[in-house]
């Protein structure tokens, strides 16, 4: 029986040009908005340093500006490290095991990640909604929590959908080795 070709975990976005990949969408709008959060963060840093020792003035505030981008830093490039396959993995037995036998594991992998990830994504969608109106903003900038608490949710969920995809459809290349 011939496997369904979902086009979700090619690294272009196909011969025939039509169409994008998901990892070409995930690219160009998570990885555009990662590297726009990388940026802000490298500028705030750089001056509040250049404020704090050679004007002493540090920038007001940087601490928690720092806090609030990496955190959406995090959560934005979390479903991009999903797609990937660029999470953490531990695999002692691979090499040992016939390749079915790691597809199955691979197969249960990807839905017990994608359950996790969806009940992460509902506990902070409920969190941020409570913030929401709640009205909770930091400290001393006032930056409101709950639109990083939807972004962290929306991420996971997104993370979800790709780790689901992958458990119902595994990758071919589920021996260890890279495609």
């Amino acid at each position: 029986m011939a496997r369904p070709n979902f086009r979700f975990f090619s690294a272009g976005g196909g011969t025939s040009g039509q169409g994008a990949s998901l990892r070409r969408v995930l690219d160009v709008s998570l990885g555009l908005a990662a590297s726009l959060a990388l940026g802000c963060l490298i500028l705030i840093t750089c001056v509040d340093v250049v404020g704090r020792y050679i004007f002493d003035r540090p920038l007001s505030g940087a601490f928690e500006l720092t806090e609030m981008i990496l955190a959406a830093l995090v959560f934005l490039a979390l479903p991009l490290t999903t797609e990937r396959r660029e999470h953490i993995e531990v695999d002692i037995l691979g090499a040992l095991l016939p390749a079915r036998t790691n597809r199955w594991l691979v197969a249960f992998a990807g839905l017990f990640s994608a359950a996790l990830l969806a009940t992460l994504a509902w506990r902070l969608g409920a969190h941020a909604l409570g913030a929401a109106q709640d009205g909770a903003v930091t400290n001393a900038l006032s930056i409101p929590y709950a639109p990083f608490g939807f972004l962290a949710s929306f991420s996971c969920l997104v993370s979800a959908v790709i780790a689901l995809l992958r458990g119902v459809v595994p990758p071919d290349h589920c021996d260890g080795k890279e495609p």
